[in-house]
């Protein structure tokens, strides 16, 4: 799925306009310049039916945008969740079901005394999907 969303986000123009190819996994590398974007997957369970497992899986994936500007972080997270809200399709092989946004959060990323803070926008979206 990783793999899958990863893909779909660095094929819409308006992700990379925003991010360039800055969508990271789990975390950025030191020093990336913002703004950019880190996904992770918060949890992860199969789907099962009375006949056993249904080959479905939902992930809550959270999105962090970063940015030096809250509106910069927000534009960032909006274009992301445009993506992958509601999205249907096969990409790499993963059949992605549909995304749903669960919750939008907003704070500082950084300390306040920080040289160089940065604002968040984090949000969570459950992916449905199966290969």
């Amino acid at each position: 799925m990783e793999t899958a969303l990863t893909a779909l986000l660095a094929g819409d123009a308006r992700v990379k306009l925003l991010a360039g190819n800055k969508v990271h996994w789990v975390r950025a590398p030191q020093r990336t310049a913002t703004p950019y974007a880190v996904l992770q997957v918060i949890s992860s369970r199969d789907d099962y039916h009375m006949q056993g497992p249904s080959g479905l899986t939902d992930a809550r994936v959270q999105i962090d945008a970063y940015a030096e500007s809250y509106l910069a972080a927000k534009r960032l997270s909006d274009a992301i969740l445009g993506v992958l809200s509601g999205y249907r399709g096969t990409v790499s092989g993963i059949r992605l079901q549909g995304g749903f946004v669960e919750n939008r959060r907003d704070f500082p990323a950084s300390a306040s005394g920080d040289v160089t803070p940065l604002f968040r926008r984090s949000a969570d979206i459950i992916i449905w999907h199966s290969l």
